[in-house]
């Protein structure tokens, strides 16, 4: 599905973790109200003393003023919501959903789109808008969000405003200082490196507008608030419970594990090593999660290219083609397996993945292939993911898995039934980029095939 870039902040993406990129960035004005909206009037003052001053702090220049407008809840609701629709319709919506609750991502007949507009509506308060390169502030949106009660731990109730409009100006920075629109729009065909690349974008501004209403920046500063994010899951679970994880893990993610990872470019050369980050942006949730990955290794992570189904799965539309990640694996097997399973570790060994999801009538079918480590996990996941599936599924939908290498293939859906023929076509057409190169090599085949 091809989408357009984003309206909303940096926030509207492609498939499911779009839906988190748009939670985050509707979310982080809450607070504000305080002391910078007052009926339907902002505090120009104050407003403008934190966009003249931020510029200082963060060492970048605003190349054009970013004017404020107040919207009331309703409003902003609205244009939240037809701004999501204007990339989605229902029907993809709907399978988007199906999807992911096949791989255990989401709970059976979860309605995808009701959940996330849920989500929003529990928590809006104000939003930079990319689009029209204004901020958005919501009339009576103080105390809203799950960020707003994290926080008031780290710093008093007066500076909480001033914190979170800082943190809005600094993706208006990012915005006119990186083209992050472009960027992201470069990699929309890769769920799993957009959302890195919104964890850098995130843990940016969140920690240039906690550096702010602290009045300085320093590596004391960072660990402080890296600390004080600890909390932010138990505040998402109090303002919005029962919220799938597979919309919260992305959510938090971009907040705590962006923070850590920009905190640790910033201790090795500052603002200008943060800066950087937009020009050699992470390429996987992987290196955000692994940071010596990303500094110290600079390793690439692979691509896989699938391909040798569409003969024999003649007929049927592809509708999505994406990557999960490490981050999503582990939302997987933390879902269905319990948080204290010795085989989340298996997530952390992921190296890269590719999903194809096609169409036929109301029928889907998931193509999945992932890359680990080595051989052994990957025979591992197999056969960790074949009893989760065999548990989850059961007899409702088809499905399939084995292992080449240090590579796993999931078939969910009719394909299944005709395995034996569609697997070795898979095996034999794809091809998996090498780590340190952009070499690919086809996957190995069995000696039966040779």
């Amino acid at each position: 599905m091809k989408k357009r870039s984003g309206r909303i902040g940096y926030a509207r993406r492609r498939r499911w973790p779009g839906f988190a990129h748009l939670i985050v960035a509707a979310m982080l004005l809450a607070g504000c109200a305080y002391s910078l909206v007052s009926g339907d009037h902002v505090n120009s003052s104050q407003a403008e003393k934190i966009e003249a001053g931020l510029p200082t702090l963060r060492q970048l220049q605003f190349k054009q003023p970013v004017p404020l407008v107040v919207k009331t809840r309703d409003e902003a609701e609205a244009m939240i919501e037809a701004d999501m629709m204007r990339d989605y319709t229902d029907s993809q919506l709907q399978v988007e959903g199906i999807v992911g609750a096949l791989l255990g991502l989401y709970p059976s007949q979860m309605d995808l789109k009701a959940e996330t507009l849920k989500l929003l509506r529990s928590q809006v308060a104000g939003f930079y808008d990319a689009h029209e390169k204004t901020m958005v502030l919501v009339k009576g949106g103080a105390d809203l969000g799950f960020w707003n009660a994290t926080s008031q731990f780290l710093i008093q109730r007066d500076l909480v405003g001033e914190m979170l409009l800082a943190h809005e100006l600094t993706h208006a920075l990012q915005d006119q200082n990186f083209g992050l629109e472009k960027s992201l729009d470069a990699v929309k065909d890769n769920d799993d490196r957009a959302l890195a690349l919104k964890a850098v974008a995130e843990g940016d501004a969140t920690l240039a507008g906690f550096a702010y209403a602290m009045g300085r920046m320093d590596n004391d500063i960072s660990n402080r608030l890296i600390g004080g994010l600890k909390g932010m899951p138990q505040s998402l679970a109090a303002e919005s419970p029962g919220t799938p994880e597979g919309l919260s893990v992305p959510l938090l993610f971009q907040y705590s594990e962006g923070v850590r990872f920009v905190a640790e470019a910033y201790r090795r050369g500052g603002w200008s090593a943060v800066d950087a980050l937009y020009q050699r942006p992470p390429e996987s949730t992987h290196q955000i999660l692994h940071p010596g990955i990303f500094f110290e290794d600079r390793a690439h992570t692979p691509r896989i290219a699938l391909s040798g189904y569409e003969q024999i799965m003649h007929g049927w539309r592809k509708v999505d083609d994406s990557t999960y990640g490490e981050l999503l694996l582990r939302v997987i097997l933390e879902r269905n397996l319990g948080k204290q399973s010795s085989e989340i570790a298996i997530a952390s060994r992921w190296t890269a993945d590719r999903m194809i999801v096609l169409q036929q009538s109301r029928g889907l079918n998931v193509i999945w292939m992932l890359t680990f480590t080595d051989k052994q996990t990957a025979s591992h996941f197999a056969v960790v993911y074949a009893t989760l599936l065999d548990r989850l599924l059961g007899g409702a939908s088809a499905h399939r898995i084995d292992y080449r290498a240090n590579a796993a293939l999931v078939i969910i859906g009719e394909g299944a039934n005709y395995f034996d023929q569609l697997a070795p076509a898979i095996w034999n057409a794809s091809t998996i980029e090498t780590a340190s190169t952009s070499t690919q090599i086809a996957v190995p085949p069995t000696p039966d095939e040779q």
